[in-house]
């Protein structure tokens, strides 16, 4: 089985499921960290609004991811399967959550109809 890395620096299949989860973290936190910040700045100092949105909202949404994966790494460090009912996904924005949408999306306001429900 071969293993991918993607742009933003993290693996994919090419260790234990502990170690790729490790790199799936690190490729969002630099995400996070380095790449949408810079993004921004220049969207920002281009007075881009759409631009600045969409980064922000992405930006929301990596952050997610990062927990996620995080709490996926730990349990799997503890033995565990990562437990998880319904994954809901925004379409507008892309937030991302566990369980039942809520009545308005907490990045962009969308309403519930806006989630997709992956199970």
């Amino acid at each position: 089985v071969g293993g991918a890395a993607v742009t933003a620096g993290g693996g994919f299949g090419l260790g234990t499921t502990s170690e790729n989860l490790a790199g799936a973290i690190e490729g969002e936190l630099f995400e996070v960290n380095e790449m949408y910040p810079a993004y921004l700045a220049v969207a920002e100092a281009q007075s881009e609004q759409g631009a600045i949105r969409s980064i922000n909202y992405a930006l929301a949404a990596e952050k997610i991811h990062a927990a996620m994966y995080t709490e996926a790494k730990q349990a799997v460090g503890e033995g565990k399967d990562y437990e998880v009912g319904p994954i809901q996904i925004c379409t507008v924005c892309g937030h991302t959550m566990v369980g039942d949408a809520p009545e308005h999306c907490p990045v962009c306001a969308a309403v519930r109809k806006a989630y997709v429900a992956f199970a």
